[in-house]
């Protein structure tokens, strides 16, 4: 990671200068996302942020991993909490996911497994994209050098967002409620980068006035790290996922 743009390097330094460990770099060719940054716990010498390795710069995605965990380290210690699942979500999903649906056996048999991997991506992106807007927002305010990257980056991840609302097996969809997270980022990014184009795809899918309603719940709060786990809270009930997902104390 030596071509790492100071701005980039910049931030990680901070992140060694709060938590008291670096960030150590390992390639990792099977990772569905650019990178994924993995907290030191339970002693462990460094933070690991895993990348797939690219020919393309990295420091947007690296800078997005980081805001995460600076956001956590400037809470005080008694504030930071880790976002846990309860269990219930894959069933919640399930009863969205056949509500009035005349489904074939194999449609039957399909549909445990489907809720479970829509649970799964659901939970994730009600806390990356709540708490990932703030970290674009602060991007682009903050660290304008890499605006250019910024744009590649949110582009690149519009265009896999999309692939979500072709995900089916027979008549199993994602259900409409667990689209608004990336309804509500198509329109963050559609006004943070000056386009109209985004969103478009999220209103044929019937998700789009929710996004409106998670980005308007996000636009009203105040944008510190203090807030973050009350957006969250705020877009889960918005959605209908409360009860989904718990806080519990951050154990370093």
């Amino acid at each position: 990671m030596k071509n790492l743009r100071p701005e980039t390097l910049g931030l990680l330094q901070r992140i060694e200068t709060l938590s008291g460990r670096p960030v150590e770099f390992k390639p990792d060719a099977t990772l569905t996302l650019r990178a994924t940054l993995q907290l030191a716990r339970n002693g462990a010498p460094a933070h690991v942020l895993r990348y797939r390795p690219v020919n393309e710069p990295l420091d947007y995605w690296v800078a997005y991993q980081a805001g995460y965990l600076l956001r956590l380290l400037e809470l005080p210690p008694s504030e930071r909490f880790d976002f846990a699942g309860t269990g219930s979500a894959p069933a919640r999903v399930e009863e969205l996911l056949t509500a009035g649906l005349k489904m074939t056996e194999a449609e039957q048999s399909a549909a445990p497994r489907f809720a479970e991997a829509a649970a799964h991506w659901a939970m994730m992106n009600l806390r990356s994209f709540a708490i990932g807007m703030r970290i674009d927002q602060w991007l682009a305010d903050r660290h304008p050098d890499l605006r250019l990257l910024q744009r590649q980056g949110m582009d690149a991840l519009q265009q896999e967002n999309l692939q979500l609302l072709s995900q089916r097996v027979g008549k199993l969809a994602i259900p409409v409620p667990l689209l608004g997270p990336v309804a509500a980022y198509a329109l963050f990014a559609d006004r943070l980068l000056g386009k109209t184009t985004y969103a478009i795809p999220f209103r044929a899918a019937g998700a789009l006035d929710l996004g409106a309603e998670l980005l308007s719940i996000l636009d009203k709060l105040p944008a510190d790290a203090a807030h973050d786990r009350e957006l969250v809270d705020a877009w889960a009930a918005a959605i209908g996922m409360t009860g989904w997902y718990t806080w519990i104390p951050y154990k370093p």
